[in-house]
């Protein structure tokens, strides 16, 4: 299959790169490139002038994987090479970048996927979603000068949903993928290098969730004290290979109020077993066994028997297409799927936060 990377920018189609990475995330928006090459057409005295802000696409083979912008142009010259270093990132920049818009400033009746979309109109940015929340986002106001981004991360925790950007430069809302590649990483195979990180030090046997109170004796007789009601508890899943470690914590009022401690407490539990197991690995392929391109919040198998993981389904958290003069490699970041699982948002609490 050819993978040849090639940029489409102003009518032209630039190919040749001597050094390319393309990042994709579903922890961080937007996605982005780095390109370099030399900077004149081969067997041409064209040059490849290209102005930052300029529309692009970037292709791997015929796969589009980033639709976007040129943030950068630079060439450069010495006595034995010319070159040119062009870096871009997707349309969902502008999310980032720019103040978000509402009428009057205030957000009322509308569901997280229309306030996504609203926010992204003008930019020429779609957005969708394979989560179907008709719920409306309690009304709030947006502050002055804070980003799209800034809203829509609000609204998205609050739906408990995760967001990013796809290579049509549009922006998608979903949660834990389940869609599983149709080949993973495998000890002897298609490995160049692994690094596994597992940590305890974050992690915790037991969890109590519970709500502080005034008693009504203490509160008559003008004391401060509190008493702690549990709400709620979670195990770790390997807490029977674990030495007894509890962790006690707080449900805010708003959560209580809502009925979301026992969610409160098992997000913390399973964030915190998912992020203590990291794998960062490098393969010798950008594509899976079925020719599809290594694609975020997919589920990936893995079999290193040398780190103890075999039969495992992590979920590809970030990928890096990469090519340079050590050779073309994907490099990507697997954890437990929990690891991404999206923290239950104290809607009015942080609403209050914010305009303080």
């Amino acid at each position: 299959m050819n993978d040849e990377l090639s940029l489409t920018v102003g009518g032209k189609i630039l190919t040749g790169w001597d050094s390319v990475r393309v990042t994709r995330s579903i922890e961080r928006l937007p996605m982005d490139f780095e390109l370099s090459l030399m900077d004149h057409f081969p067997g041409s005295d064209e040059k490849q002038l290209v102005n930052p802000g300029d529309p692009c696409v970037v292709k791997i083979g015929t796969d589009t994987v980033v639709t976007g912008y040129i943030d950068r142009w630079a060439p450069m010259i010495s006595r034995s090479s010319h070159e040119v270093h062009a870096v871009g990132r997707s349309k969902c920049a502008d999310l980032v970048d720019c103040s978000a818009y509402w009428p009057n400033n205030v957000i009322t009746g509308a569901t997280p996927l229309q306030i996504a979309q609203r926010l992204a109109k003008p930019y020429g940015i779609t957005v969708a979603s394979d989560v179907d929340i008709t719920t409306t986002v309690p009304q709030f106001s947006l502050n002055w000068g804070e980003s799209s981004q800034e809203v829509i991360d609000r609204i998205a925790r609050w739906a408990a949903l995760l967001y990013y950007d796809l290579p049509d430069g549009s922006l998608y809302l979903t949660r834990v993928g389940t869609r599983q590649a149709a080949s993973g990483v495998k000890q002897g195979e298609n490995i160049e290098a692994a690094a596994y990180e597992s940590g305890m030090d974050e992690r915790f046997s037991e969890y109590t969730g519970v709500s502080m109170a005034i008693t009504p004796i203490n509160e008559e007789a003008g004391n401060d004290a509190y008493d702690a009601v549990a709400l709620a508890k979670a195990t770790d899943p390997e807490a029977a290979k674990m030495r007894y470690r509890n962790r006690t914590i707080i449900i805010e009022s708003t959560m209580t109020a809502n009925q979301q401690a026992q969610q409160c407490i098992e997000w913390e539990m399973n964030r915190r077993y998912g992020q203590s197991k990291r794998l960062q690995v490098t393969v010798d392929s950008w594509r899976d066994s079925a020719g599809k391109l290594w694609e975020p919040n997919t589920l990936i198998p893995i079999s290193l028997p040398v780190f103890g993981l075999v039969d495992q389904l992590w979920l590809l958290g970030e990928v890096t297409f990469r090519k340079d003069d050590r050779g073309t490699a994907a490099e990507m970041v697997l954890m437990p799927p929990a690891a991404f699982s999206v923290e239950p948002y104290q809607f009015y609490k942080n609403i209050m936060e914010l305009n303080y």
